[in-house]
C-alpha cells in the first residue's frame, strides 16, 4: 500500500538525507513543506512553499495534507546546526510552526505524527543519573531560551497526542549525531584546533553516528508495528570529555566557569560560535541517555559506538585540515 509522507527542515542533515531515501522507495509519495524548494528533490516530490511563520501556515498545511492525502507527518523544522540571534525568530519557528503543524495534522487526523527532539531536553544537571530513561522529567536551563523551545515543543506534541488518540505519535530523543555530513554545535567545538573545557568538570558523553540516525527515522516513518511515544534514539557507549579530546588529537585548554562561558559569549557575539554560551552547561554535566527501550521495543541495535564515531570524525576532521594546508 502506497504511504504518503511529508515532511518540514528539509534543509538540515536529517531532513535532506531522509528526503533523498524517501523519494527513491516506489511505495513512497513524499511531501515536503518548506520556505523553499531544494534542488535535490526528484520531480516527483510534491512541495508546498509555506513558511511556518505565517499567521495562515496552519490552513496552508492543512490543505496540502488534505490535497495530497497524507497519512504521515515528519516535524524537522528546528534549528540543528546554529540558532539565530533572535530569540523571537527562534521560538516562532520552533513553537508557534510546531503549533501551525500539529493544528494542521489534527483537523487532517494523520495516522502517524513524529516529532524529531533532543536528549538535551533532559538538561545538563549535576543530579542526572548515569542513564536517563524516557520517563525522566526533563529539566532544561529557563536561560537557555532556545533549549526551552525545544521542550515546549515536545510539550505541544503530548498534548496533540492526548486529543488525538487515533494518531500514533512519536517523539525522537536522538543524541548529538557526528559525521562528516554534519553541522551542528558538536562538530563544531571539535573541530576547533583548541578546544576549551570546564575546569574540574569531565562529563559522559555520547554520539549518534550520521547513519544510524537516518536508519533508526527511517524504521519509525515506515514501521507500522512501533508503539507509539518517547524515545531515545542514541549510539552505543559514552566516553569521557578529556578522553575525547585526545582521540580528536586536540589541544585541550581547561578554564573555570565563568572564563570559559566568557569565552563562548564573545565567540557567539562575534558570530563565530552556532549556539548561544548557555550551551556550555553540557560540557560541565553528563546527559547521556538510556536507548534501551528502542532496542527492546524495536531490536533496534547502532553500528557505531561512541569511540567509534569521534575516531571516525577526528579522521574526517584531520584529512580536510590536510587538504586546505595542501592549498
Amino acid at each position: 500500500m502506497k504511504q504518503t509522507i511529508a515532511m518540514t527542515g528539509v534543509k538540515g542533515f536529517l531532513g535532506s538525507n531522509l528526503a533523498v531515501r524517501l523519494q527513491n522507495i516506489p511505495d513512497v509519495k513524499l511531501v515536503v513543506i518548506d520556505r523553499f524548494r531544494p534542488s535535490f528533490l526528484n520531480d516527483n516530490v510534491s512541495f508546498y512553499r509555506i513558511d511556518l511563520t505565517d499567521p495562515k501556515a496552519d490552513m496552508m498545511i492543512y490543505e496540502a495534507l488534505e490535497r495530497e492525502k497524507v497519512d504521515t507527518f515528519l516535524h524537522l523544522a528546528f534549528f540543528e546546526d546554529h540558532v539565530p540571534f533572535s530569540s523571537s525568530y527562534t521560538h516562532e519557528v520552533q513553537v508557534i510552526g510546531t503549533w501551525y503543524v500539529l493544528n494542521a495534522c489534527s483537523k487532517k487526523k494523520v495516522r502517524k505524527f513524529i516529532l524529531s527532539s533532543t536528549t538535551e531536553v533532559y538538561g545538563a544537571d549535576p543530579m542526572n543519573p548515569n542513564l536517563i530513561s524516557e520517563d525522566a522529567k526533563p529539566k532544561v536551563n529557563q536561560n537557555y531560551k532556545y533549549m526551552r523551545d525545544r521542550l515546549e515543543a515536545e510539550e505541544l506534541t503530548l498534548k496533540f497526542a492526548k486529543k488525538n488518540p487515533n494518531t500514533k505519535v512519536f517523539i525522537l530523543r536522538k543524541c548529538p549525531i557526528l559525521g562528516d555530513k554534519v553541522r551542528n554545535f558538536m562538530t563544531w567545538y571539535l573541530s576547533g584546533i583548541i578546544i576549551f573545557t570546564v575546569l574540574g568538570f569531565d562529563p559522559m558523553m555520547q554520539f549518534i553516528h550520521q547513519e544510524d540516525v537516518l536508519d533508526a527515522y527511517m524504521m519509525f516513518l515506515l514501521g507500522d508495528e512501533i508503539p507509539g511515544g518517547i524515545y531515545n534514539v542514541v549510539g552505543k557507549g559514552a566516553l569521557p570529555l578529556y578522553y575525547i579530546v585526545r582521540l580528536m588529537g586536540k589541544i585541550n585548554i581547561p578554564a573555570i566557569y565563568s572564563v570559559a562561558f566568557s569565552i563562548f559569549w564573545l565567540m557567539r557575539t562575534l558570530r563565530l560560535a552556532p549556539f548561544p554560551p548557555q550551551h556550555i552547561d553540557y560540557f560541565r554535566f553528563t546527559f547521556v541517555a538510556d536507548g534501551t527501550k528502542l532496542k527492546e521495543t524495536t531490536g533496534f541495535i547502532p553500528r557505531y559506538s561512541t569511540k567509534e564515531i569521534v575516531e571516525e570524525f577526528a579522521g574526517y576532521v584531520k584529512l580536510k585540515r590536510a587538504k586546505i594546508k595542501s592549498k
